[in-house]
């Protein structure tokens, strides 16, 4: 593998010389010396979801609060914004990061600027002029800035006994307006709702209501080139946004603090393997509601976490449930389960151990599976499409690790190393239903020019596999797919 990806950078550099001798000349530049504001002591602490990772006090939750996506740590982080006031009754503030990202890769990405698998090496890619090349030969270089976020964040400027706040994010990851006349459709793009939520809290209780990150599965690798998606959504990272109401019950034991909270979810599925995606450009449902919708009840998911000090930091251990259904027949339903468990461990002073495994079934609403819920095999012409004579769940299992090592006391370089798998059942795949692993391994490094700019270099190793299916249903390997993307992230956090 080392000499694969040191042959595909040797490739690459040539393609991107400029791209690479200007980052060299950026990141050799003196430091710039500027006043210190309060931030976060360590990258690992912007990738917990919500205070849902690591259950602190009430106002070390509004202090500290981070982001799920590994790209924000404003959400709450108050004492590091600088557009912030008291407004009336409310105090305000906006929040977000300015984002660019580089990257080129050696082989064709599904995904593009947020990779989630290589194409097979073998399938061909046409040309305008007709001619053709093998998707593992197609060299990309994408500069994006649609990973930028924003928000703002309000409370009362005065406590009262249950203690209210709202959070409205979003980013630049939704559709791209393009006509016949408009030749820049891939580089404007629409704001996207992240999160909307509002909460009441009182002691140990919180009650949230709003879009927010689901409950289970509650951390992600550390990117700046996954915002949109984190890294390993599709490879054994599950994500998802959803509508929500949950409550939030914290304890404290001595040293030990204990969080537990349950919630229902909006039992949104979209899965594309039976049909059940909104119309391109449909604002609203008009002819059928999603099949998770119509199974008539809301995704249940729990999660029960145990923090305690380790190391000069605070040591997290959560195991979460999920269960929801949808609705594939008048008098039939598919279930939906997964059970996750997720480790948050500083190792030593400067090095933490996070990461995630889970197992279950039809878990396509959080990107498990490779995106895949069910495996459904159509009855043969003349039956009308998307007429199915099987369907069952499709089950799994997959998680991911990550080691974070503070190269230097003042936290201005940071280094990460990790790997992450989505495995299916592969005896339970079917034609039609042929993804059988997507893995990852990456490195990355990250510099603090200022307390508020980070320049990043991220690498990752993609493999991809599928498999076929002879007439007589004998299954055997198909072309897999291999790919190096490097990226370079410029990022301002404000």
């Amino acid at each position: 593998m080392i000499s694969v990806c040191l042959h595909s950078l040797f490739a690459i550099s040539r393609r991107a010389g400029t791209i690479i001798f200007a980052v060299a000349i950026i990141l050799s530049l003196p430091l710039v010396t500027v006043a210190q504001t309060a931030v976060s002591s360590a990258w690992t602490d912007e990738t917990s979801r919500s205070s849902a990772s690591s259950p602190t006090s009430s106002d070390e939750q509004q202090s500290a609060h981070v982001d799920h996506d590994a790209s924000s740590d404003a959400e709450q982080r108050l004492g590091h914004g600088k557009i912030e006031g008291t407004l009336g009754a409310l105090r305000l503030r906006f929040y977000g990061r300015v984002l660019l990202n580089v990257s080129v890769s050696d082989s064709a990405e599904v995904g593009q600027d947020v990779p989630l698998w290589p194409l097979p090496g073998t399938v061909p890619v046409t040309f305008p002029d007709g001619s053709r090349l093998p998707a593992g030969r197609i060299h990309d270089t994408i500069f994006t800035a649609r990973q930028s976020v924003f928000g703002f964040n309000f409370s009362p400027a005065h406590s009262n006994i249950w203690t209210p706040s709202g959070v409205v994010e979003f980013d630049f990851f939704g559709t791209r307006p393009s006509d016949s006349l408009q030749p820049q459709g891939r580089v404007f793009n629409e704001p996207r709702l992240r999160k909307v939520y509002l909460q009441l809290e009182k002691g140990g209780y919180k009650l949230v209501a709003g879009q927010d990150d689901m409950i289970i599965a509650p951390l992600d690798p550390i990117s700046l080139s996954h915002v949109g998606a984190p890294l390993g959504a599709t490879a054994g990272n599950l994500w998802a946004r959803l509508p929500q109401v949950r409550l939030d019950l914290t304890h404290h034991f001595g040293e030990t603090t204990v969080l537990l909270q349950v919630g229902v979810l909006r039992p949104l599925f979209a899965d594309p393997r039976l049909g059940d995606l909104p119309p391109v450009g449909a604002a609203i449902d008009s002819t059928f509601s999603g099949f998770g919708e119509r199974a008539s009840a809301p995704f249940y998911q729990t999660r029960l976490a145990l923090s305690h000090p380790m190391s000069g930091s605070t040591a997290t251990v959560g195991v979460g449930g999920h269960f929801g259904s949808e609705a594939v027949g008048a008098n039939r339903n598919i279930h939906s389960w997964a059970l996750a468990v997720d480790a948050e461990l500083p190792l030593l002073s400067r090095l933490t151990f996070r990461g995630e495994g889970f197992l279950g079934s039809s878990l396509v609403p959080f990107q498990g599976g490779i995106l895949q819920g069910v495996v459904a095999i159509p009855n043969p012409p003349p039956a009308p499409q998307n007429v199915f004579k099987e369907i069952h769940p499709l089950a799994g299992a997959g998680g991911w690790w990550e080691l974070t090592l503070r190269a230097t006391a003042d936290n201005k370089n940071n280094l990460h190393v990790g790997g992450s798998v989505d495995n299916p059942r592969n005896r339970q795949l079917r034609p039609g239903t042929t993804r059988s692993k997507n893995g990852i391994a990456w490195a990355s490094y990250f510099r603090k020019l200022t307390s508020d700019v980070t320049v990043a270099f991220e690498w990752s190793y993609w493999q991809f596999r599928t498999v076929q299916f002879a007439a007589n249903g004998a299954r055997s390997k198909a072309p897999s797919g291999r790919g190096n993307v490097f990226n370079i992230a410029f990022a301002y956090d404000f």
